[in-house]
């Protein structure tokens, strides 16, 4: 089979040449090689005058060797990623089954919401009176979340999925010892998140898995 300049191959091999796949099913196998791999550096898209002569004044900082990008133009490096990109597997094309992860559909209608200036462009150490939106949200956010669940009060410093189970799992702690029933143990399926049994344990409970079985 003969290869352009890319390393991509110049016309399709038969089916009956495709490698097989672990599962042993016959397969096209996409390979992209490494964007430095593939291009000319010898190449310019654009033409310039011939540069007249100047004095040199970079002295030592005068680069010894190439600099060593890529020799490729615009559009041959956005097709590269986007080859790349189509190689991916994602929300958008089909399930992600972890439940504590944030890979799951996000309405497209919240994404353009979570990149609005007043959101995007704010500064953890700006002023307070600066960033009244944002507190606004989330203090709203909190109500409605206390009117759903019927707790009296929530937190939302937690800064992700497993800071949340901790934050989660103390406050269970502290409600349980303050009416004198302090627990132990906590039980974990064998197939929860590896985060589960890292927070119960880093609790201060001793965990106990559950194996699963054939029914799950």
């Amino acid at each position: 089979m003969s290869m352009n300049s890319q390393g991509r191959p110049s016309s399709p091999q038969k089916a009956e040449s495709a490698a097989d796949t672990f599962t042993g099913n016959r397969a096209l196998m996409l390979e992209e090689p490494l964007i430095f791999e593939i291009g000319d550096e010898t190449l310019c898209g654009v033409d310039f005058e011939a540069a007249p002569e100047v004095e040199n004044r970079l002295g030592g900082l005068e680069r010894s060797r190439p600099i060593g990008l890529a020799g490729l133009s615009e559009p041959e490096a956005v097709r590269h990623y986007t080859r790349l990109s189509r190689m991916n597997y994602a929300i958008d094309l089909g399930l992600f089954p972890l439940g504590s992860c944030t890979m799951k559909h996000n309405p497209r209608l919240n994404e353009r919401i979570a990149r609005m200036a007043g959101f995007a462009d704010i500064h953890p150490l700006q002023p307070v009176d600066s960033v009244q939106g944002a507190f606004e949200v989330i203090h709203r956010l909190g109500e409605w979340l206390c009117t759903l669940t019927g707790m009296p009060a929530v937190a939302m410093s937690p800064k992700a999925g497993a800071h949340g189970e901790l934050c989660g799992i103390l406050a269970i702690r502290s409600a349980l010892e303050a009416r004198g029933d302090a627990r132990e143990v906590i039980l974990v399926p064998e197939s929860a998140h590896g985060t589960n049994p890292a927070t119960a344990a880093f609790a201060g409970y001793r965990v106990e898995n559950i194996p699963a079985t054939p029914q799950g």
